[in-house]
């Protein structure tokens, strides 16, 4: 028990790695939650090392913080057990590690619970919870979002039959008459229903605070996630099957949050040719991996969806009435939103500008299905094209170009008015990426520069170019989130592992150089492991037998691929920065680099890498001879590179961008 002066509430954390959310949710707590009012669990269920690490320092840190720490993984279910047995406040709430709270969350949380003292069970809104999910409206931020919500709400405090798990307020006087959750549930699934069951049943109510709005991803992903769902929802439908459906019923009869969902909600129309392309590539990718039942049902699901899908329609109006007043508004412009170093970048900074206080946002005429796994704070505003972007600009402070075809675009908004101030976000030398023959490309590029008046650069290299051409910028580094990239504890094969980038349709990333280079590897060493991602290699031929890892959206398994491996090859002609480099140093992978382009600003050799000259496949393959060979050079490497990667904070990289914008 703990020995805090009396408090309403005590938190319960459970944790299984997920350190990048885990350190999001854990310090929108402490900021956010007045410690007078709770004193936080966190029960550790067995996380990796890098993250017992940080919780045991976060606990050091706060009096009002316990960490109990599993000494094997027994799962979510019975670690939220073992904290309410810790627990003697007066509430307990259970919150899942990938939740970001926002300002007095907790108190109207509670306000609701003590408002009839039947509540037994109070979640919030949120953007990602089934029956009480209220997507981020486009152009808008869960902060926004709760700011809005606040504005609209009727405190009606609905009963929602059955509460979820994500962030679940419970009374504790409540949970000593039906007790805790049942762990014949096992890890999970369908526990918080069965207990809310209980609940109800023996006259307490379930509702859900509608004038509280957090943010929750959702990322939890497990290998039997479908089978599990299925036992498990057959033991509760044995249970509780026929009250439960008798109370939905009521439930979706009584539509209590339709006033809010219908204040928030675009404007619609019918969009078929996102539905097909979203159809087409979810097709594809059970194709390529060779699931033709998958690939079948995937198209049967489009065509019968395909009358059905909707788009939002978002005027500028629209954005200015969901947004805070008062708060500097900045808009990003992507052309596309797809899987690619330089999107995740902005998507990134866009997250860190919104935790700032910035009503930051992106535009962009097209989201690839993948993108929208990645943790966002904002709902992007996809428009149908050119015209309708510059027409429905959302009213900004900045509006931010990031490619060259996008500059255009920026220009022709700050002529509308529509923005104040242009910044040219400037993340390659991309006039490169067109070949010397061809003039009138790079002139097309370079023209973009004289469009918007401010600049911001990665690099040292590439403020020179700029510079050379006539333009003056700012530079500010790059920054990774280092709660994703850091080295896992991975069970490796025994053999020598190679991972790369392998992007033959970007230009100037090298491919071919690569394939020779691993080629004449693989001949010489029969037992290397080679892994290659970032495109769809399906088509190619390669002469060597590898480990195809196709396009890897989701971050966290990136890092456990670079974690995985020896060494990291970035084969490019040049890079603007290198985002993968420092992602693989990050995960102490020894890596071999080109000497030309934006790695130079941290990149140096046979300290922190080996570096190459481009174009030269016999040189990358000595290196990696040389390092596998070496195993004092490969480990002074490693160190050298876990440190530089060390230097490149995503929170450092928006807290430096901000103070630029509001120099402005």
């Amino acid at each position: 028990m703990n020995q805090d002066p009396p408090h309403p509430c005590d938190i319960i954390l459970p944790v299984y790695n997920g350190l990048s959310y885990v350190k999001e949710c854990i310090s929108s707590i402490i900021e956010y939650t007045d410690r007078e009012i709770y004193h936080l669990y966190i029960v550790d269920d067995c996380s990796d090392t890098v993250t017992e690490r940080y919780l045991l320092s976060i606990a050091k840190k706060h009096q009002n913080i316990t960490l109990i720490r599993n000494e094997t993984n027994i799962g979510f279910l019975k670690s939220c057990n073992k904290g309410i047995e810790q627990s003697d406040a007066e509430y307990v709430l259970l919150i899942n590690s990938d939740v970001v709270v926002v300002e007095n969350w907790l108190d109207r949380l509670l306000a609701c619970a003590d408002s009839d003292l039947d509540i037994a069970s109070v979640n919030p809104l949120t953007n990602h919870a089934s029956q009480i999910s209220i997507p981020i409206s486009s152009g808008s931020n869960f902060i926004s979002m709760d700011w809005s919500i606040r504005q609209m709400s009727h405190k009606q405090y609905p009963d929602v039959v059955t509460g979820v798990g994500f962030c679940m307020l419970l009374r504790r006087l409540a949970l000593d008459n039906v007790g805790m959750f049942d762990e014949i549930y096992g890890h999970g699934y369908c526990e918080e229903s069965d207990l809310c069951m209980r609940l109800t049943t023996s006259g307490y109510r379930t509702v859900v605070a509608d004038d509280v709005y957090l943010f929750h991803k959702g990322s939890a992903s497990f290998g039997d996630r479908d089978e599990r769902y299925i036992n498990n929802r057959k033991i509760f439908d044995e249970r509780w099957l026929s009250i439960y459906k008798e109370q939905y019923k009521l439930f979706q009869k009584a539509d209590s949050l339709a006033y809010l969902r219908n204040s928030l909600k675009a404007p619609q129309r019918w969009s078929p040719l996102t539905s097909m392309r979203e159809t087409y590539r979810n097709i594809r990718n059970q194709y390529q991996a060779n699931n033709y039942i998958g690939a079948a049902k995937a198209a049967v699901r489009g065509i019968l969806n395909l009358p059905f899908h909707t788009e939002n329609i978002v005027s500028s109006e629209y954005v200015e009435r969901l947004s805070r007043p008062g708060r500097l508004k900045v808009t990003y412009v992507l052309h596309n939103l797809t899987v690619a170093g330089g999107v995740l970048s902005v998507v990134q900074l866009v997250n860190e500008l919104i935790l700032l206080g910035v009503e930051a946002r992106i535009v962009a005429l097209y989201q690839y299905p993948e993108t929208k796994q990645w943790k966002s704070y904002t709902c992007p505003i996809i428009f149908k094209n050119e015209n309708e972007l510059i027409a429905n600009f959302p009213q900004s402070d900045i509006a931010v170009a990031t490619h060259w075809t996008t500059a255009g675009w920026v220009s022709k908004v700050l002529s509308t008015g529509r923005a104040k101030t242009g910044v040219y976000f400037l993340q390659d030398y991309e006039s490169w990426f067109f070949p010397e023959s061809d003039v009138d490309a790079r002139t097309k590029v370079k023209n973009t520069y004289s469009m918007i008046e401010h600049k911001i650069v990665k690099s040292s290299w590439l403020q020179k170019l700029i510079q050379t051409d006539g333009y003056q910028s700012e530079k500010i580094w790059l920054g990774m989130d280092l709660g994703v990239f850091y080295p896992r504890d991975v069970i490796r094969s025994g053999n020598p592992a190679i991972v790369a980038m392998a992007r033959p349709r970007t230009p100037r990333r090298g491919f071919s150089v690569l394939i020779d280079a691993l080629a004449i590897v693989k001949n010489r060493l029969k037992n290397v492991d080679i892994f290659l991602f970032g495109d769809d290699l399906s088509n190619k031929t390669i002469p060597f037998e590898f480990f195809d890892k196709g396009i890897i959206s989701n971050q966290s398994q990136l890092a456990e691929l670079y974690s995985a491996s020896d060494i990291f090859i970035d084969a490019s002609d040049f890079q603007g920065f290198g985002r993968t480099a420092l992602e693989a140093m990050a995960c102490h992978t020894a890596c071999i680099l080109t000497d030309v382009g934006g790695v130079t600003e941290y990149a140096k050799n046979e300290d922190n890498c080996i570096l190459v000259p481009p174009h030269q496949p016999e040189k990358v393959a000595h290196a990696v001879f040389k390092l596998l060979d070496d195993d004092n050079l490969r480990a002074q490497i490693t160190k050298g590179g876990s440190e530089t990667a060390s230097k490149f904070s995503h929170k450092e990289e928006a807290k430096k961008t901000l103070t630029y914008f509001r120099g402005l």
